[in-house]
């Protein structure tokens, strides 16, 4: 029995659609839509570094480390701590030139 190649092809299309329409909701489910950024997650690693940044401008002195760190939140109330922390380490070498 002979099928023709344009039927194959047809029903190839058309089982594709039929993927497509089922795994769609669940693909929309993952992605953001563009230009939204959603609240930045705290990397502990980042953290840590950030923190060990500022250990070693600081001497390792912990008090004045969180008090650079309090600083940067009374600017900045509602920033994550990676802001805080950048915040304060761009302030550090701004002040110590």
């Amino acid at each position: 029995m002979y099928v023709p190649t344009y039927a194959i092809f047809a029903t190839v299309v058309v089982v594709l659609i039929m993927v497509y329409i089922a795994l769609r909701p669940k693909l929309g489910a993952t992605t953001k839509p563009t230009g939204t950024s959603g609240p930045k997650v705290a990397n502990p690693v980042v953290i840590e570094s950030l923190r060990q940044n500022l250990r070693l401008k600081t001497g390792f002195n912990e008090p004045l480390i969180d008090r650079l760190i309090q600083f940067e939140r009374e600017r900045l109330p509602k920033a994550p701590l990676q802001t805080l922390m950048e915040s304060a380490i761009e302030r550090w070498e701004r002040d110590n030139r």
